[in-house]
């Protein structure tokens, strides 16, 4: 069983990525350029006036944040479906389930670039790593984590 479940899972994400990701697809460009452009409208509305210009956050004069693909939020949540596609169950489950995470890890991605650009602006530079890297993908692997035990544990997603 985790076996099948271990193949599975690389094969959606193989699926996903190849889909929903891989600049050659012409199925990734719309969702990822909606999601960035979302993304940067929530962070706009929300930080001070000029610090956001096109896809750059401007921490200060000489350091901004630029966000790109690879910073709307788009990788946990392929990783978060591949999961929830290959475990077996109906198919109507897991598309409750995928929708409900992909929303949360979406939202999470929002908090995770305030961290970022909050982090960056009250330690400078070098809080970058810690912030993005290490806070931000423990955030998305905890909060997919946590998902999935409860994808795999309850019937329905809002059962007791």
């Amino acid at each position: 069983m985790a076996y099948r479940f271990a193949l599975s899972y690389l094969i959606w994400l193989g699926i996903l990525f190849g889909l929903f990701y891989w600049s050659a697809s012409p199925l990734a460009q719309a969702p990822n350029a909606f999601l960035k452009e979302h993304l940067l409208q929530i962070v706009k509305a929300n930080l001070p006036p000029g610090q956001v210009r096109g896809s750059d956050i401007w921490i200060n004069p000489h350091y901004k944040l630029i966000i790109e693909k690879a910073c709307n939020g788009m990788i946990p949540v392929l990783m978060y479906l591949a999961s929830i596609f290959a475990y077996p169950s109906r198919w109507k489950r897991r598309l409750i389930w995928g929708g409900i995470g992909a929303m949360i890890l979406l939202s999470l991605n929002v908090v995770r670039i305030f961290m970022v650009v909050g982090f960056v602006m009250q330690g400078g530079r070098e809080n970058f790593s810690l912030s993005h890297d290490i806070l931000g993908n423990a955030i998305f692997m905890i909060a997919g984590l946590v998902m999935f035990y409860l994808f795999i544990r309850r019937a329905h997603p809002f059962s007791p």
